[in-house]
């Protein structure tokens, strides 16, 4: 059965996007510029989609394609962050209010970076109802259950849930219907691992996070796979309205 990585980062590495479509991975594989987005484009087949936004850890740095941004299938990653980088919110904001205009414009879906920003970012999408999202790593304790009530929005699950009693515990809170897996690329696996980790790991580890996830939510592997595998495709079928 065909793995989802609805979240990943290629970081430069050909063989990684290589690796996915040798382990028939489909995945959204996000770029934060026009050069990361030409690059993955070369090597993606076609059970990958590539994204594009302007991160907020980019935000000082990068300005908006915005050609690129009205095209691309799925603007993403965007959003603000006051834990992992030391841009200031008064950079970042606009970023992300820009982008996000553009995804309701165009009825895009977005993917959402969250991190020490979670109850902003809720506010914010109270003037965006239509708007899926897709939230990744979420990984704070506080506003699970606001972004859950949430239409047109899901949820993906990232490596952390391995060794995060706070993810673990959303990862069993998720809607089934709303609920999608992720690596966040290698570098990913490699923080939660506290090791370096070889491109042809990323599949075995990837079943790892699935296993995980059944385990807590007490169903088989199959049957997960099975219920991402649905929210793909009920995904890709708004992605292609677009």
């Amino acid at each position: 059965m065909m793995l989802i990585d609805m979240h990943s980062h290629s970081d430069g590495s050909p063989e990684f996007i290589v690796e996915q479509k040798k382990a028939h991975i489909a995945s959204i594989l996000n770029a934060t510029t026009t050069e990361e987005f030409q690059f993955n484009q070369q090597y993606v087949g076609n059970q990958q989609l590539v994204s594009y936004g302007v991160h907020p850890w980019e935000s000082a740095r990068q300005v908006i394609n915005q050609q690129l941004l009205a095209t691309v299938p799925v603007i993403g990653e965007i959003g603000l962050d006051t834990e992992w980088t030391d841009v200031s919110l008064t950079i970042q904001r606009p970023i992300f209010m820009q982008q996000l205009q553009v995804a309701q414009q165009l009825n895009k879906p977005v993917i959402l970076h969250t991190k020490g920003c979670e109850a902003e970012i809720l506010a914010i999408l109270k003037a965006y109802p239509q708007l899926t999202i897709l939230v990744h790593w979420y990984s704070a304790a506080e506003y699970q259950n606001e972004y859950l009530k949430r239409q047109n929005s899901y949820f993906s699950i990232g490596p952390d849930v391995l060794t995060d009693t706070i993810v673990q515990q959303f990862a069993k809170k998720v809607p089934a219907a709303q609920l999608f897996i992720e690596s966040d690329g290698l570098e990913s696996f490699s923080w939660v691992l506290k090791r370096s980790v070889a491109v042809n790991e990323y599949p075995s580890i990837l079943e790892m996070v699935y296993q995980k996830v059944a385990q807590l939510r007490n169903i088989s592997v199959e049957q997960l796979e099975l219920q991402v595998q649905t929210n793909w495709q009920q995904l890709l079928a708004t992605v292609m309205t677009k």
